[in-house]
């Protein structure tokens, strides 16, 4: 989320379209509902479920005679989509393309530049995620010895390491100077984990404190 750096939902699973179905209801179900704006890669198949998670059935009006008509889906004006392919050539990047499927592109732009992170659609912060979990998670790496053996245990591997980048770590990027004049071993700024920012915790938590939390009941 680029207000804050948090990692709002993960999934993990093969890359087909019953798992972009399910990684899609999993982020409506974890927010608010509101349908925001999705930037992805140029992988077809979020489009279905975004129009099916974000819409409504409107009944369509019925004269009287013949068979009455099904109800026609009608997506959130709200929704916002957007691709970023990149095009290659030999392995190699030789362009990037923005394709805009749901929404106006000033719509979409005028978005990104009012969070001040940002001038054009783009994956980065995604893409940022994705080589830090690479970095931290060994499992994750290509060509390695330490790829998982269990589905199970790679799944708690991801929310354990989700939650320290969450939680524990430091968002750089909202970091606030307290004290100017801060001498040697004196505290210069103020240190904010995504969550904090998101208001969901009040301090930094340690890697002590986050094993020891206790989970509240859904």
């Amino acid at each position: 989320m680029p207000d804050s750096g948090f990692i709002h939902t993960v999934h993990n699973g093969p890359r087909n379209q019953e798992e972009a179905d399910k990684f899609i209801a999993k982020i409506k179900a974890d927010s608010d509902g509101e349908a925001p704006l999705f930037i992805s890669d140029g992988w077809s198949s979020y489009e279905e479920p975004l129009a099916k998670n974000y819409s409504t059935l409107v009944p369509v009006h019925y004269s009287g005679k013949g068979r009455p008509c099904n109800p026609v889906r009608k997506v959130d004006e709200q929704l916002k989509y957007a691709q970023v392919i990149k095009n290659k050539q030999k392995g190699k990047l030789t362009g990037l393309e923005t394709r805009v499927i749901l929404g106006q592109e000033k719509e979409i732009l005028d978005i990104i530049q009012s969070k001040g992170r940002g001038k054009t659609i783009n994956t980065s912060y995604v893409e940022s995620r994705n080589s830090n979990y690479r970095k931290d998670n060994k499992r994750l790496a290509r060509k390695t010895q330490c790829h998982s053996k269990r589905v199970d245990i790679h799944d708690a591997q991801i929310n354990w390491i989700t939650a320290i980048y969450n939680f524990v770590d430091e968002c750089v990027a909202f970091r606030q100077c307290i004290n100017f004049k801060a001498k040697r071993f004196e505290t210069k700024y103020k240190k904010s984990s995504p969550a904090m920012i998101e208001g969901l915790i009040d301090r930094k938590l340690s890697i002590e404190e986050l094993l020891m939390m206790k989970i509240p009941a859904a």
